[in-house]
């Protein structure tokens, strides 16, 4: 036993020495396009059996060294993962954080006199920790792995910022009325919530570029249009500029460009130049005779990589 606390406080010690920064993925790790971060080796089997990108969300670090517990950790959309050392084991476990009773969930138990006899209709008591999960909530939480996924119930539902919410030691469900059936109950994005409550560096959140280059995928297409001048003359030139970026917001070089113009007398349609290295497509339009006090209505369609995306802008003839 005194072998055993020797090595835990060596390993412990180790683990405080670290440098508080990205961790750098394993080879085994796995890298996700849509946040732009790499799952660690070390947590890729636990993740996956603990309800995986359903569950626990996208990745939105790397895994790191926390510099107040020593832990190597890594946060996703919904939780945080953590290594540590098992004392009894004398191995590296890996765990779920906390996080619903981390960012203040925590609710006091049921008393007797609030909880009739017996279970309500649609409702599961939990003594444990005294706390009933119901209805929808509690279809959700019994299908997706209850206690041993969720941890216990830790408040009775409750009412935030206009959403109905519930707290559980490791995560908070919320309810969307207005979603589609199937969809009503989502998990809150606890991760992203606790990192930014604990203060790290923002920097860990900015999406990386894998090692393997052939593993980046572009999944969806951000647009912004601008133009040079808000308003323009009846006959003149108007500079069109269009910015496309990817989910992590990095520039999408190579896409297509369609800008259809509404004029008074007409539509005209143009292929603009494909995105530049900064995602950028730009053209100039010109025009005459256009009635003063009208607007131009501009609608840009672009194709990349079989993802296609639209938006719209406009400019007014003033004079």
């Amino acid at each position: 036993m005194k072998r055993l606390s020797l090595r835990w406080l060596l390993l412990l010690l180790l683990a405080l020495v670290l440098p508080a920064g990205p961790a750098g993925a394993q080879e085994g790790g796995r890298y996700y396009p849509e946040t732009g971060h790499t799952l660690d080796e070390v947590f890729v089997e636990y993740y996956d059996a603990h309800g995986g990108l359903a569950i626990l969300g996208y990745p939105i670090t790397e895994a790191f060294v926390d510099p107040r517990t020593g832990m190597l950790v890594q946060y996703t959309q919904n939780a945080r993962l953590e290594r540590f050392f098992d004392a009894e084991t004398g191995q590296f476990q890996v765990r779920l954080a906390l996080l619903g009773e981390e960012l203040g969930g925590w609710e006091p138990p049921l008393t007797a006199s609030q909880f009739p006899v017996g279970e309500a209709a649609g409702c599961r008591f939990y003594a444990v920790s005294g706390h009933r999960v119901c209805h929808a909530f509690l279809a959700f939480y019994e299908a997706n792995g209850g206690p041993a996924q969720f941890g216990f119930p830790i408040s009775e539902f409750r009412l935030e910022r206009g959403r109905i919410v519930q707290y559980f030691q490791g995560f908070r469900f919320d309810w969307y009325p207005e979603a589609p059936p199937g969809e009503r109950v989502r998990l809150a994005p606890l991760g992203r919530l606790h990192f930014e409550a604990m203060g790290y560096d923002p920097a860990l959140l900015e999406p990386r570029t894998p090692s393997n280059i052939l593993d980046y995928r572009i999944t969806e297409l951000n647009l912004a249009s601008s133009v040079a001048l808000p308003v323009v003359a009846s006959s003149g030139e108007q500079e069109i500029y269009l910015v496309v970026r990817d989910q992590n917001l990095q520039p999408v070089v190579g896409a297509a460009v369609t800008l259809v113009a509404r004029f008074a007398d007409g539509e005209r349609t143009l292929a603009m130049p494909l995105t530049d290295s900064q995602g950028i497509s730009r053209v100039r339009l010109s025009f005459e005779g256009q009635p003063p006090g009208t607007n131009v209505l501009l609608r840009f369609t672009v194709i990349h990589g079989g993802l296609q995306a639209e938006t719209r802008d406009s400019f007014r003839i003033w004079w």
